[in-house]
């Protein structure tokens, strides 16, 4: 039976790696997730290869003849992107990946290479060639094995497990097929056995390993879903103090959605990050919460760590520019807290959310006499077209917002404020401006 290449036994295991092929190649389609897409390309290079021997017509195998060594190496190729995604060598090991990289690149070559020795030469041609070609390969592939093994992860492990056989196996079988049946090991099977031996382990490693790659996922997405949780807990007293402070509590709530969307998405590291300067923002809020001044470094301090919140949140994110006049001491001038970032707000999701091309807010302070001047410019869609687009309660939440600005900056400042804002597109641009003039004030 084992002679005979199209027995039971080959045809289960064919049908084994189809499945498998056909389950990660879905995972993938559903998750996006680049480990499954490798895999699954590798899975369906060596699939294809080892369905050589079921088609007995004669063209289909002249075809094989051509893309029978080919197939092989355009598969190693997505092995190696396979194990660069799963041991994140481009962290780990930028110079042993950017050399694993060029070996993909010279495999591709070789492909197109054999193709041609093939078509000029003939299939004994390409068979020598690869011949020479094994040696080389196998000296690479175990020197790479043994970089990886000083990973000590369960992961890279099966990875080395499972790699190492298949080559050993595959090496058995190509070398009987270039010296001969009777070569190296003289058993009552086909040539090929051993390949398809070797295929079928490397499968049940790396079954093992991915589910132990996804294991690994699933306990960091539950930790950020604990933080998630933890942040949830306080959103209540989190809307006071931003009612308090006039921080419009939907970006609160926004925030934890956008961390929502991370998990679920598995963007673990994003969500992480994202975290970790929501949380840093809450504390600078809590630490202004029963101050009725602050100063200006204070203030443009939290208004950095909201702004780069809403750079993450952002389809593409924008370019956000301080520029502050050499005359002012930001670290002695006094201004209410949080007065800035209700207007980059609306620059944000009025202006340059609808906006395609690149999004840019620049905020720039000066002193002119004894007062300071606030110009905040945007180049987004400008208020009238944002207005033409955005439902008429959007923009009395907008307002509102403003307004209470305005009253506290009042309580402060008393009449000797001023806010304007104009539409640069009377001025034949796109956006918006925002002028805000107060008295200068030391703490």
């Amino acid at each position: 039976m084992l002679l005979d290449i199209s027995s039971t036994f080959y045809q289960w295991i064919r049908g084994g790696l189809i499945v498998l092929f056909v389950y990660h190649i879905i995972f993938y389609a559903q998750n996006k997730d680049k480990i499954h897409k490798f895999y699954s390309g590798y899975l369906f290079c060596l699939t294809v290869y080892l369905l050589r021997d079921i088609f007995e017509h004669q063209s289909v195998q002249y075809c094989y003849q051509y893309i029978s060594f080919s197939i092989q190496y355009i598969g190693y190729v997505f092995f190696i992107y396979f194990c660069r995604e799963l041991t994140k060598s481009k962290k780990r090991f930028p110079k042993l990946d950017y050399g694993v990289l060029l070996l993909s690149r010279t495999l591709i070559l070789f492909s197109i290479v054999l193709i041609i020795i093939e078509f000029f030469y003939g299939y004994e041609a390409q068979k020598m060639a690869v011949a020479y070609s094994l040696p080389i390969a196998t000296l690479f592939a175990f020197y790479v094995f043994y970089l990886l093994s000083k990973i000590k992860t369960a992961q890279v492990l099966y990875l080395l497990l499972g790699s190492i056989l298949f080559l050993v196996f595959a090496n058995i079988s190509s070398l009987k097929m270039i010296k001969g049946d009777q070569y190296l090991i003289n058993l009552p099977v086909h040539r090929m056995f051993y390949y398809f031996v070797g295929a079928i382990i490397q499968s049940t490693f790396f079954a093992i390993l991915i589910g132990t790659h996804f294991r690994k996922i699933l306990e960091k997405k539950r930790e950020v879903e604990i933080n998630l949780l933890k942040q949830s807990n306080q959103i209540s007293q989190l809307k006071i103090i931003a009612l308090k402070n006039q921080m419009n509590p939907h970006f609160l709530f926004n925030s934890l959605n956008s961390i929502n969307n991370f998990v679920i998405q598995n963007k673990i590291d994003e969500a992480s990050n994202f975290i970790t300067k929501f949380s840093f923002l809450i504390r600078k809020v809590l630490d202004v919460t029963n101050e009725n001044a602050i100063s200006l470094t204070k203030e443009l301090e939290i208004l950095s760590i909201y702004v780069k919140l809403e750079q993450m949140r952002l389809k593409k994110g924008f370019e956000f520019n301080v520029l502050i006049n050499k005359n002012i001491d930001s670290s002695k001038l006094k201004v209410v807290p949080l007065f800035l970032q209700p207007f980059i707000e609306n620059a944000i999701w009025h202006g340059l959310q609808l906006e395609e091309k690149e999004k840019k807010i620049s905020l720039e302070i000066t002193a002119v006499k004894n007062h300071i001047k606030v110009l905040i410019t945007d180049n987004g869609i400008g208020i009238k077209k944002s207005k033409s687009i955005k439902n008429k309660q959007m923009h009395i939440k907008e307002s509102y917002g403003i307004n209470i600005v305005k009253e506290r900056m009042e309580l402060m400042y008393g009449n000797k404020i001023q806010i304007q804002i104009k539409d640069l597109l009377d001025e034949g641009k796109n956006g918006t401006k925002v002028s805000l003039t107060f008295p200068k004030t030391d703490l």
